[in-house]
């Protein structure tokens, strides 16, 4: 088996997951995947030996999924509604569950999550994704989707604010955050 073809193989699982939550219409994803793979296959002689597979690959499957999203905002759909008003996490035990294995945390999750997500631009959600789910750092982030550091961090800042906003009540219902007044409660204070 060629180099290139088992690099895809250990990683496909990877790869389709990121494809799968960056496609606003997830019935497409097979397809986007298989033509991301099929033109990473194609241009394979362009990928320079030695250098960061990963990221050339994430390159790719962004660059599809910018095309295949395209195609769906052409379609009509809406996606920037915003409604709900999130609070600060971070001393959570869910938020730091999340942030130690968001995989695992995201599969426990319901689809408000990934309606939430589907909410935000192609490239909040390519850098969210590419940041907090694969690992990627701020630079290489930025040479695979080809755009400043700065702008990196900028899509980084407001796709976790309008997350923050959107989840807020499923946070509260589904017990992954205590509501203010409940804390407040716990800790012995009023609020006002």
């Amino acid at each position: 088996m060629d180099t290139f073809l088992k690099e895809i193989e250990e990683r496909k699982d990877e790869f389709y997951r990121y494809v799968y939550r960056n496609i606003w219409d997830t019935s497409v994803a097979d397809d986007v995947f298989s033509s991301a793979v099929l033109a990473a296959y194609k241009s394979k002689s362009n990928f320079k030996e030695g250098s960061n597979f990963r990221a050339w690959m994430y390159r790719i499957l962004t660059n599809k999924c910018f095309v295949a999203n395209r195609e769906i905002s052409r379609r009509g759909e809406n996606i920037d509604d915003y409604q709900n008003y999130f609070v600060d996490a971070i001393k959570n035990e869910s938020y730091k569950k999340a942030t130690r294995d968001p995989d695992e945390f995201l599969e426990m999750c319901g689809d408000e999550v990934l309606v939430a997500m589907k909410k935000l631009s192609t490239m909040e959600r390519s850098c969210l994704l590419l940041k907090t789910m694969q690992h990627f750092s701020y630079k290489e982030i930025a040479e695979i989707l080809e755009i400043p550091f700065g702008t990196v961090m900028t899509h980084l800042s407001r796709g976790r604010a309008k997350l923050r906003k959107e989840l807020t009540d499923y946070a509260h219902e589904s017990g992954h955050l205590k509501k203010p007044e409940v804390i407040a409660f716990e800790q012995g204070r009023k609020t006002v």
